[in-house]
């Protein structure tokens, strides 16, 4: 009788009755949140929570350790902005996060466009480029100790070599931060020609013969066609780059410990020394808030870039 009664209905004009998707299991908008529900509660409890604990911490102060907090609102703050000190360290951060994002961003691009060419040869070379991320920042800092060492570092042993005498690395104001760069770019730079190999790999070879047989030269075809299909894994490299220098303790703190004279005292480092040196840890919540914010205005700027170049192109 119902398939009878359905030729009598599509007989008279009317449509057959639309079957509704969302009603099958697992075709719902909410079942991806509900499946994920538990994993996002799990970040939120280990990250956020933090976070928000230690902005809030940021907000009190003890007036003796050991003491009960006071609450003193934003007057963290306000010590933090009206000392020379802060602004010292903020202007040698900028110069470590500028140099850090040149060089590495640098190297990155080079050694992506070298290992891509080695496709199915020498495929071991993107193991070993994963060699320096397996190091901790605290041993590779040690190593570029030793290498930089004015009496017997290798680098002072080769110009001697050349006949040229080589400079106190460490115990200079100026080429101190130059050796912290490099060092801290040496940890960073696996992770970052791992996304930009991944983004040379996942662009169409299509584009690339076409432009080839266009009579692009090969630094046409890197600068005007790769490198903008590129942009998503620029951005995200840019955004770890930016991100592992702007928080970055270990080497630091390991090669140089803020100095010589105040030279390398990044805000990681400032926020280090107010806390375990001065023992003052709600001031160094207020540090650490301020770097948090600085990242994400900084990942904001890079996106919006990012974005204006990519239509440009």
């Amino acid at each position: 009788m119902t398939a009878t009664a359905e030729r009598i209905k599509r007989k008279r004009g009317q449509p057959p009755p639309v079957v509704d998707n969302n009603a099958l299991i697992g075709h719902r908008r909410s079942t991806p949140y509900v499946f994920s529900s538990p994993a996002i509660i799990v970040v939120t409890a280990i990250l956020v929570f933090p976070v928000l604990y230690g902005i809030w911490q940021s907000l009190y102060r003890p007036e003796i350790f050991g003491a009960p907090p006071e609450w003193v609102g934003l007057q963290n703050y306000t010590d933090m902005f009206s000392g020379p000190d802060f602004w010292s360290a903020l202007y040698r951060t900028a110069i470590f996060v500028g140099g850090c994002l040149v060089v590495g961003s640098s190297l990155g691009l080079f050694f992506a466009f070298a290992l891509y060419r080695l496709v199915g040869r020498l495929r071991v070379l993107r193991a070993i480029t994963l060699a320096p991320y397996l190091i901790s920042n605290v041993a590779a800092a040690v190593m570029f100790r030793i290498l930089f060492n004015s009496q017997f570092g290798l680098i002072n042993g080769l110009l001697s070599r050349f006949g040229i005498e080589g400079p106190t690395w460490l115990a200079d104001v100026n080429l101190a931060m130059v050796v912290v760069v490099l060092a801290q770019v040496w940890t960073d730079l696996p992770l970052t020609i791992l996304l930009l190999l991944g983004g040379l790999m996942t662009i169409d070879r299509s584009y690339l013969d076409a432009a080839l047989v266009d009579g692009a030269s090969g630094w046409q075809r890197a600068t005007r066609l790769t490198i903008p299909l590129l942009t998503p894994q620029i951005v995200i490299s840019t955004v770890w780059l930016s991100y592992s220098t702007l928080t970055g303790l270990g080497v630091v703190l390991a090669l140089t410990g803020g100095g010589p004279l105040g030279s390398t005292r990044t805000l990681a480092m400032e926020m280090y020394l107010t806390a375990f040196r001065a023992l003052k840890f709600n001031q160094a919540l207020a540090i650490a808030t301020f770097i948090l914010v600085l990242n994400a205005l900084l990942t904001l700027v890079y996106v919006r870039v990012a974005r204006r170049y990519e239509i440009e192109a």
